[in-house]
C-alpha cells in the first residue's frame, strides 16, 4: 500500500487531507513540524511527502531539502502546500520540491494529481474507486495504457515530467478538442513528437501550446520495454528542460504580442 506523510501544524487542515487520501486507499501518517517529519521518514521511508510552507521550527522548502540531501530519501515524491501570496509563492518556486499546490485547494484535486504522478514514477498507487470518473479514451491504441487522466488535472508539462523523472519508456498519447498527438520517451527522455503533420521539436512546441491554450483534453500513457522504445523513430536531440523553456519563453512572447 502506497503511504504519504502529511506535515501540517494546523489539524483541520490535515485532518480533511488525511481523509481525501484514506479515501482513496492510502496510507496516511502524519507530524506536525519539521523535526517530527524528518524522524517520521527515518523510521518508514513514505512513497509521498505532503507538507506545509512553514512550522515553528523550519520552513517546508528547509525540509525538502533536507530529504532530497539524504541519498536514502532522496527520491522521495515532494509536494510542497504554499499559500496565494507572491513571496510565498517566489519561495516555493526555489525549493526542490516536485510539485507546488496552492494550500487551499480541494483535497480531492491534490490527491489525483499525485497519484497520476505516483503512477508515472512507478510507484503502486490504490486502484480507482468506485467514485472515480472515467477518462476517456485518447486514441485506439489507449486499451492498453496503463495510465490515462485529464488535463484539466494535470497539465501537460508536469506529465511529460513525470514520465521523466520515472525514467519510463512509452508513448504518451494527447487528444484535445480537435486533434490529437504524442510524445515517445525512451528511459525518461523525449525522443519524438508528432502533432498536426508536424514531427520532432516543432511538434512538441505545438503540442504543449495547444494544450496550454485548451486547457483540456486527456493524456494515456502507453508503456514500453527500452528495447521496443529503441526502434521508435528519432526527432529529437534536446533534453526535456530545454525543450519546456524554449517552449516557455515561445508563450510569454505570445501573450505579450496578444497583450499589446
Amino acid at each position: 500500500m502506497a503511504m504519504v506523510l502529511l506535515v501540517d501544524a494546523d489539524s483541520d487542515g490535515s485532518l480533511r487531507l488525511q481523509k481525501a487520501f484514506e479515501a482513496a486507499g492510502y496510507e496516511v501518517s502524519m507530524a506536525t513540524s519539521g523535526s517530527s517529519a524528518l524522524a517520521s521518514v527515518k523510521q518508514r521511508r513514505p512513497d509521498l511527502i505532503v507538507s506545509r510552507s512553514m512550522f515553528e521550527d523550519m520552513y517546508g522548502s528547509e525540509l525538502c531539502s533536507m530529504v532530497r540531501a539524504d541519498p536514502t530519501t532522496k527520491e522521495i515524491m515532494f509536494v510542497l502546500l504554499v499559500d496565494r501570496s507572491t513571496q510565498m509563492a517566489l519561495v516555493a518556486t526555489q525549493t526542490e520540491a516536485d510539485t507546488v499546490f496552492p494550500e487551499n485547494s480541494p483535497p480531492s484535486t491534490l490527491v489525483t494529481r499525485v497519484d497520476t504522478q505516483l503512477k508515472l514514477r512507478g510507484v503502486s498507487t490504490p486502484p480507482p474507486s468506485a467514485r472515480a470518473a472515467k477518462t476517456p479514451m485518447a486514441s485506439k491504441e489507449a486499451p492498453s495504457a496503463t495510465l490515462q487522466g485529464s488535463l484539466a488535472v494535470m497539465d501537460l508539462t508536469e506529465v511529460a515530467q513525470a514520465v521523466s523523472i520515472g525514467r519510463k519508456s512509452g508513448r504518451l498519447v494527447l487528444s484535445l478538442s480537435a486533434d490529437e498527438g504524442a510524445m515517445v520517451f525512451e528511459s525518461g527522455r523525449v525522443v519524438h513528437a508528432e502533432f498536426r503533420k508536424q514531427t520532432g521539436e516543432g511538434a512538441f512546441n505545438a503540442l504543449v501550446v495547444a494544450s496550454y491554450r485548451e486547457r483540456s483534453g486527456n493524456f494515456s500513457f502507453i508503456p514500453l520495454e527500452s528495447r521496443d522504445a529503441s526502434h521508435l523513430p528519432k526527432t529529437i536531440d534536446k533534453d526535456l528542460e530545454t525543450l519546456l523553456l524554449n517552449v516557455a519563453v515561445e508563450i510569454d512572447e505570445r501573450d505579450r504580442g496578444e497583450g499589446g
